[in-house]
């Protein structure tokens, strides 16, 4: 092996720690706790890290949730007739539909149902009046409404059935839909 490709491979190693060093401080920086640094230092490999996904949300190590809670839209047509579309719910679906859909449940129930991300509530609804669109008679409102069923603690829910009727509802919002987004 000649000395210049002895240096070659060098560079090619010193190339591919500098990546892995890069990768692994991304992936540090943002498992780290929330903090101003953080925010600062992270901005660089936000990019790199949703593009590959390789991101990590950490809401499922939160505090425990004490209700259930799913969304629906009611959706009027042209006609005045109505119908209720659901999002994906897991308790409805088969392992391998779950599989696929979960992201989308996550999606409703983390993101649409939280009034803090509201300025998702006008592509949920527009996305709903896609699906449900009729040729000839289209949507013109939709609105979504928020469900939740209170979790009974241990101690009582073990001995009982599930719970599967309504604890409470919100009408989140009412879009109307104007026929041009529906193409």
């Amino acid at each position: 092996m000649s000395q210049l490709d002895k240096s070659g491979a060098r560079w090619y190693r010193h190339l591919i720690l500098l990546f892995l060093v890069w990768h692994f401080s991304g992936v540090l920086l943002w498992d780290s706790p929330a903090c101003e640094l953080k925010d600062k230092l992270i901005t660089p490999f936000i990019g790199y890290l949703n593009f590959f996904g390789i991101w990590q949300g950490w809401s499922v190590f939160e505090k425990p949730r004490t209700y259930n809670e799913y969304l629906t839209a009611d959706v009027t047509f042209k006609d005045g007739s109505r119908t209720t579309w659901e999002f994906p719910r897991m308790e409805k679906l088969s392992l391998s539909e779950k599989m696929f859909k979960e992201r989308y449940r996550r999606w409703a129930n983390d993101c649409v149902c939280d009034e803090s991300m509201s300025y998702l509530w006008f592509d949920a609804a527009r996305y709903v009046a896609r699906q449900t669109n009729r040729a000839g008679n289209p949507p013109v409102t939709v609105a979504l409404v928020r469900h939740w069923i209170w979790i009974d603690p241990p101690a009582i829910g073990l001995t009982q059935p599930l719970r599967t009727t309504d604890d409470g509802q919100q009408i989140l919002c009412t879009c109307l839909i104007d026929p041009e987004e529906l193409k």
